[in-house]
């Protein structure tokens, strides 16, 4: 995957200052002017340039790498800080039962995308772009591949100390049931109880719990991470920070997670039409496919496809092949009271976790 580097991203883009304890970084520009909430490095700098000079507005990055943080500016209906948002496709189910974002179903281009994205994100959502949740590793510091997410829970030596878990209740949760062979959606008690323990025992071999790309951003420790739980396509912005193409994606033999971002609107936004018109141009089947290739990760858009390189398109990490594909688990909007039991679980293991 390292030779796809220069073809899939762009250089990482420095945006500014970090606000709210995560990082959080803002270009500020004339009006009129489109506030966009997104993971970074993860909308090309040419898609934004392109909608710039066509509605001779600008467009102003607002990134985060925490959804706490994320949700916290969704559902702030005192201000109006965010004109448009990318978020994961449960989410975007919620935020639109609860009201705080606005019907999408009239928007254009959606007949162009494959009409499961289009059920996940309901009518208050659209379909961007979509992944797997895998294991990202240095190449340069570990003698023996890992390809399954029990080298990340087997108390392997030369990974104690050194692996990096996503965060949040669910990315956290879900590598350790796939382990034990229990559904990442279960709401059993008994799983989670055994999902604890097993998260529990690995938090002598873990050494962050902070989202991989942003703690080789801010950590002095960062050359001591060989391995995390990643998104795919945060292997491009991870080699980007370091300098160095060492880190390699893979995805783990037994199942795994697909997961699908969305476009939402606030309902509180001023500048809802704006907003329509930037996902209505980023939806064109062209402008769609070199974004996709610039940000190397898999476009929804069933036209995109064919503007994309061969190497692209063939790269069974970016588009798993059937088989593969069989093998990967939606996410699913979790029980309130499911959400609150792994946010005590998460917050536990955090807490163990900083105790030694």
């Amino acid at each position: 995957m390292n030779h796809l580097l220069s073809k899939y991203r762009k250089p990482l883009s420095t945006w500014g200052f970090y606000f709210f304890s995560t990082f959080v970084s803002i270009n500020v520009y004339s009006s009129p002017t489109l506030n966009i909430l997104n993971w970074d490095d993860y909308l090309s700098e040419e898609t934004i340039a392109g909608w710039e000079s066509l509605m001779g507005a600008k467009v102003q990055v607002i990134t985060y790498d925490d959804e706490d943080v994320r949700d916290l500016l969704l559902t702030d209906t005192t201000q109006n800080l965010i004109d448009l948002a990318i978020v994961d496709s449960p989410s975007a189910t919620k935020l639109a039962k609860l009201g705080y974002v606005v019907n999408l179903k009239d928007a254009a281009h959606r007949s162009d995308i494959e009409p499961n994205w289009l059920q996940r994100c309901g009518d208050n959502g659209v379909p961007y772009l979509w992944g797997t949740l895998g294991i990202a590793y240095r190449e340069d510091k570990i003698d023996q591949p890992i390809n399954a997410w029990a080298d990340l829970f087997s108390g392997r030596e030369d990974l104690e100390g050194h692996i990096g878990m996503l965060g949040d209740y669910y990315s956290m949760t879900a590598p350790a049931l796939i382990h034990l062979n229990l559904s990442p959606n279960t709401d059993k008690e008994d799983d989670l109880k055994a999902m604890f323990e097993l998260l529990r025992k690995q938090t002598n071999s873990v050494l962050t719990y902070v989202y991989a790309p942003s703690y080789l951003l801010n950590s002095a420790n960062k050359d001591e991470l060989y391995a995390a739980v990643v998104y795919s396509g945060d292997q491009f912005l991870m080699n980007d920070t370091i300098g160095k193409e060492v880190w390699r994606y893979v995805l783990p033999d037994e199942p795994s997670i697909v997961w699908l971002d969305c476009w939402v609107i606030p309902f509180n936004s001023e500048k809802q039409s704006l907003a329509l018109s930037f996902i209505e141009y980023i939806g064109q089947a062209n402008i769609a496919a070199k974004n996709s290739e610039e940000v190397g990760v898999a476009t929804v858009n069933r036209k995109a496809r064919s503007f994309q390189s061969k190497e692209m398109t063939e790269d069974e990490l970016i588009y798993p092949r059937e088989e593969g594909f069989d093998k990967l688990v939606s996410v699913e909007m979790l029980s309130d009271a499911n959400i609150r039991q792994r946010i005590r679980i998460q917050e536990a293991i955090k807490v163990i976790h900083e105790s030694k």
